[in-house]
């Protein structure tokens, strides 16, 4: 009996199987949706519609992109959940939506590692502390002395909680054993808006968000988050150099699909949108903002967000920094 039911669905594995290799072989045969977590508009939105318009020209099919806001990310990540595991639905996420909600989220409806497959990393975004021009602070140094000295510490704007600038601030304050206040804002401009009328005394912040305020000197950039200096602020030395290399948060973006994609269409998607990310002319528009570009493959995406999810996770433990 057990071997006439093995023969009977032999052929059946076997079908399917090669239905999937024929899938992977005609792909892409139909538009491809990119699923954005946010609202048009921002660094995430801008990447995947200058990826998605470069592959569209390379893959000869239309690259649609899907804004799905709301829920930490947790709304297009239910789109793509939703979707067949085919790669005609691409997530372009960043550190939040793709590794630091995981340790945010007391009920996160999804988890990376298991519901997603990493295609490639895209870019990184060093990212500058700064403080208001008027600040009595002119150098790191004096802002850390600044916060030693405060009976009550400094203030410091974030993106909102759990984000870099949270985390940054949370790793300054246990570095220097100084307590700090933390004020959350719902994404960068408000909370540099409110460093720039010093509201607040710094924040820490993408340098494409951050870095058009310094050079129209609405803000002072005491550090930069970077293994490197940037060519669009050379003076500005890097928190390794100040000796704080060890809290340095990174802002970076990706893609990934559902989990089961064949990876025949994981690696052309992986190697497609690395081709576009270092087309000279997307690359530049990056690269003239401050920010790097870093395309990796599948397996290398894969253990940097499980090195990211296990990093931060420990420091929300340890900062009692949860959302329900």
């Amino acid at each position: 009996m057990k071997k006439n039911l093995f023969k009977l669905l032999l052929p059946v594995c076997a079908a399917v199987g090669f239905s999937g290799m024929a899938n992977a072989q005609t792909y892409p045969s139909k538009p491809i949706t990119f699923v954005v977590p946010y609202a048009a508009g921002g660094l995430t939105d801008v990447l995947a519609r200058e990826v998605g318009a470069h592959m569209s020209k390379k893959l000869g099919q239309p690259v649609v992109v899907d804004n799905k806001p709301g829920g930490a990310a947790q709304v297009g990540m239910n789109v793509l959940k939703k979707a067949p595991a085919d790669g005609y639905n691409v997530f372009i996420g960043d550190v939040p939506s793709l590794a630091t909600n995981v340790g945010l989220f007391k009920n996160l409806n999804y988890d990376p590692r298991t519901d997603l497959q990493a295609v490639a990393e895209l870019i990184v975004s060093p990212a500058l502390v700064v403080v208001p021009v008027n600040s009595p602070y002119n150098t790191f140094e004096e802002l850390v002395k600044g916060a030693k000295d405060k009976s009550q510490g400094l203030t410091y704007a974030s993106q909102g909680v759990g984000t870099g600038g949270h985390l940054f601030g949370t790793l300054l304050q246990n570095k220097l054993n100084q307590e700090m206040t933390h004020v959350a804002y719902k994404g960068s401009i408000p909370g540099l808006q409110d460093t720039i009328s010093g509201q607040v005394d710094f924040m820490y912040d993408a340098i494409p968000t951050s870095g058009p305020f310094v050079l129209g000197d609405k803000l002072r950039a005491l550090a930069i988050g970077s293994k490197e200096r940037s060519p669009l602020l050379p003076n500005v030395p890097t928190l390794e150099e100040l000796g704080y290399g060890e809290i340095v948060p990174t802002f970076w973006w990706g893609v990934a699909v559902k989990k089961g994609t064949p990876s025949e269409i994981v690696e052309l998607l992986s190697k497609s949108v690395a081709e576009a990310m270092n087309d000279p002319q997307i690359a530049g528009k990056f690269t003239s903002q401050g920010v790097l570009i870093n395309t990796t493959t599948p397996t290398e995406f894969t253990a940097y967000i499980n090195e990211e999810i296990e990093k931060w996770s420990k420091v929300m433990a340890d900062a009692n920094m949860q959302v329900n």
